[in-house]
């Protein structure tokens, strides 16, 4: 039996070895697949972890002030520090992981929990208008309190939920960059895409679920603002693991 498992994983390497060996174009996919899968098992352990600090804790209080009806790695706790020097708010973090030169791919994590994929433009060097994703840094996050074309064309679509664009502050040579739902970069202006679900194929990469996911987290974002709790980004280009090491 042993023998005949060997055999089938020699035979399942060497297929893939002559498949790549065919089709180089093949191994970015795979690469993609691989790191979103990565996103999801970490979110997985993260799940496991907290079960397990809460059944060892006894923190009976956390668990009885939690909403049953929302998943605790979906609503994030705020995280308000008295502490000098410490923001004092809620942080999010987008790690850009993979730029086919079109589409930018990143993860996002709120106070540092994976949350969801993103979706941009690409890098270019010179600003092209509408085809290029901001500069790495950290900006706040605050509603646009403005009556434009695209707000009321949200409000019509979103009439329970929405009021205002979530808008990156003080991102340099940009104006108007929100937070949104859309399927590729087709519809992002320089913006960010929010979606828990990432699709590549051989023409482009592209969201589904996008709508979903911007409802959920923008209701959490709206319940922090509305409490005037801050609200930040930090971007990070894909060399943050280098930073990392």
């Amino acid at each position: 039996m042993n023998r005949v498992l060997t055999l089938i994983l020699v035979a399942g390497i060497t297929f893939l070895i002559i498949l790549f060996a065919i089709k180089p174009e093949l191994i970015e996919s795979v690469w993609l697949w691989i790191i979103g899968l990565s996103g999801t098992i970490i979110k997985a352990f993260q799940l496991l972890i907290d079960f397990f600090k809460k059944k060892f804790s006894g923190d009976k209080e956390t668990q009885d002030n939690e909403d049953p009806e929302t998943p605790a790695e979906k609503k994030p706790k705020s995280r308000v520090s008295d502490t000098k020097g410490v923001f004092k708010g809620t942080s999010l973090n987008l790690l850009r992981y993979s730029d086919d030169e079109t589409t930018t791919i990143g993860l996002l994590s709120v106070n540092e929990k994976f949350y969801c994929y993103t979706l941009e433009d690409t890098f270019h060097k010179v600003k092209i208008d509408g085809e290029t994703r901001i500069p790495a840094g950290t900006y706040p996050i605050q509603f646009r309190k403005e009556e434009t074309e695209l707000t009321l064309k949200y409000r019509e679509r979103y009439p329970d939920w929405f009021i205002w664009h979530l808008q990156l502050k003080d991102v340099p040579g940009y104006n108007s960059i929100y937070i949104h739902n859309g399927g590729d970069h087709t519809q992002t202006e320089g913006c960010l895409l929010v979606s828990d679900s990432l699709n590549v194929s051989n023409e482009k990469t592209f969201l589904s679920n996008s709508r979903e996911t911007f409802r959920r987290l923008y209701g959490y974002l709206r319940e922090q603002l509305d409490n005037n709790i801050p609200v930040r980004i930090s971007i990070y280009n894909e060399n943050w693991i280098n930073k990392l090491k």
